[in-house]
């Protein structure tokens, strides 16, 4: 028989762990941002979706790479209900950069730059670059830190698997 004081501790302990620190586990936490075209992109506007957080910067040659190729997958999976968001932690003095990042790569994606770390202080605390976190139906899929080509199968792999396809 459990006592009433370890069973008050236990019953706290569970629900600390239940709760969870917010966009690292469990259900999405909600932000806006204005996209570079001017319009609101809120997280919630996709809770049945499938959406892909890519955090990336115009000096980070990994990030480049990568969204090229989130890109082609948003083409692929678009219709499957894969949302792409780019979201920028470019600094002030490199901004500027991220349009013409946009345009040289033709992404048709949505794109952000998170001038306040609204976003990345959310889900990539440390700022790791290129950081993604995969959400489905609002929930957690899957998150990973850093890119190499070779990282491709297993990427489309998880929307795929997100997708339920």
């Amino acid at each position: 028989m459990i006592s009433l004081r370890r069973f008050a501790a236990l019953s706290l302990a569970l629900a600390l762990v239940s709760i969870g620190r917010p966009g690292l586990a469990g259900q999405a936490t909600n932000f806006t941002l204005r996209s570079l075209k001017g319009d609101f992109i809120r997280l919630s506007d996709y809770k049945d979706k499938v959406v892909y957080l890519a955090f990336w910067a115009t000096w980070c040659k990994p990030c480049l790479t990568e969204l090229k190729h989130l890109e082609r997958f948003y083409k692929k999976y678009q219709r499957n209900g894969l949302v792409v968001l780019g979201i920028s932690i470019d600094t002030p003095e490199t901004r500027a950069r991220v349009r013409t990042v946009v345009g040289r790569y033709k992404l048709t994606f949505p794109v952000a730059i998170d001038s306040e770390s609204q976003v990345v202080n959310l889900y990539n605390k440390k700022r790791a670059l290129p950081f993604s976190a995969l959400f489905r139906k609002n929930q957690l899929h899957s998150k990973r830190t850093a890119f190499q080509v070779g990282d491709l199968p297993q990427i489309e792999s998880e929307i795929r698997k997100a997708l339920g396809l």
